[in-house]
């Protein structure tokens, strides 16, 4: 059994991937990447028809016939591949088995913003969108001076609480709301722009300057259909392109509104260009990119796959931060990418998860090394369980659960 890398023309229905394949999302969402086939699973026409659509030139798969030319041997004598997993999903709501748990008073997860803050940030990132919806120039310059103003004085509210936050570290699952999207995606990737920015040594006033790109980084999104941004099936390259110039489109609309200056236009013009120069707009590289621009881009992608989208359900924190890993040096900066992990809580304290068992734990203790494997302890008893012991390893995170919908189960 051998291991290879084969041209995708090569690819045919059945062949069993080596390596998980990720591709270019274009749904909307500003994702960088997403999950197009999972490790192991065996390709069908469908998969490598969508393979070919987001242009990917090879794929890894198990294969009984030895490489020959420039085909690339990954692993001789390779071992059969184990039996694919299901895939892994974010679940709200307690599977079955929770209605027999007894009822557990569970604390809250500590909020990094309160409630009132919440609220005025995302009414001021729906008015600025209000504002500027039509992509026309605005008459009454003073509202369009109100709204920046407002934006402002919630960037400043959100860098005073982060920097006065004894634990250094964010999360942004208070601010998963699906019926308002588009704003509370702004207001989470504002939060950990100036959270990485921190990380980073910017001075307040530069914290103020990437948190307002930020929450204004998707503006151009109010003038792409609203059938393509929430398309639930796959987009046709036409729709796809279409997709791919809200960040031109947000950066002109800014600019002729007199709101901001050029490195608030180009921060939001280049959030979606990628280090190795295959982005968008202008294919820009790594020395090119504004900074703003690269801060702006992960916190993006984080937030976008975490979250529900028409056409697809989040993944867990952690396989989210898998991704983003794996795109360093392709997508990401290393140097940004790891100030943002260095601030981010994958499962802040009082999560409540679910264990691949079937079994429904709660986190007591975090770890910046374990990150993506807290200590948890199991629901209704006094045990507790390491999930980055050695011990441990094959017990999996398969979703995350609200407290809210566990009381009383």
């Amino acid at each position: 059994m051998y291991i290879r890398r084969i041209k995708l023309e090569k690819a045919e229905p059945g062949m069993r991937l080596a390596e998980s394949v990720y591709v270019a999302a274009g749904e909307g969402s500003g994702e960088t990447s997403m999950l197009a086939a999972n490790e192991n699973a065996e390709l069908d026409e469908k998969t490598i028809r969508l393979l070919a659509r987001r242009k990917v030139p090879t794929v890894i798969v198990y294969s009984e016939t030895e490489p020959v030319g420039e085909e690339i041997v990954i692993k001789p004598n390779a071992p059969e591949p184990e039996k694919p997993r299901p895939p892994q999903k974010r679940v709200v709501l307690p599977p079955s088995s929770a209605k027999d748990l007894p009822p557990e008073e569970v604390a809250p997860i500590k909020e990094i913003i309160n409630e009132k803050l919440k609220k005025e940030a995302v009414n001021s990132v729906r008015q600025l969108f209000n504002c500027l919806g039509t992509g026309e120039t605005i008459a009454n310059k003073t509202t369009a001076y109100q709204v920046v103003s407002n934006i402002e004085g919630a960037v400043n509210d959100l860098i005073d609480v982060i920097s006065n936050d004894p634990s250094g570290l964010v999360h942004i699952d208070g601010l998963k709301h699906y019926d308002d999207y588009t704003y509370h995606h702004s207001l989470s990737v504002a939060m950990l722009c100036v959270a990485t920015g921190s990380a980073l040594g910017l001075s307040s006033a530069e914290l103020l300057r990437l948190g307002r790109a930020a929450m204004m980084h998707d503006i151009g999104k109010q003038s792409i259909p609203i059938e393509i941004i929430n398309k639930k099936s796959d987009l046709t390259d036409a729709e796809f392109e279409t997709i791919k110039k809200h960040a031109i489109m947000g950066a002109i609309n800014l600019k002729n509104n007199e709101i901001g200056d050029i490195e608030l236009w180009n921060a939001v013009m280049y959030h979606h260009e990628k280090v190795n120069g295959t982005g968008y707009p202008k294919g820009l590289r790594s020395e090119d990119i504004p900074m703003f621009s690269k801060i702006i881009s992960i916190a993006d992608v984080y937030d976008a796959l975490t979250s529900y989208r028409a056409y697809r359900a989040p993944l867990l924190p952690s396989e989210a931060f898998g991704v983003i890993r794996r795109d360093i040096g392709v997508a990401y900066e290393y140097r940004i990418a790891n100030a943002f992990f260095s601030k981010l809580e994958l499962y802040p304290i009082n999560t409540i998860i679910e264990i691949s068992d079937g079994r429904l734990g709660i986190v007591v203790e975090t770890d910046n090394f374990y990150r993506m494997r807290p200590v948890i302890r199991i629901w209704g008893s006094t045990e507790v369980v390491y999930l980055a012991a050695p011990m441990n390893r094959s017990i999996e995170i398969v979703g995350v659960m609200n407290p809210a919908d566990l009381q009383g189960a």
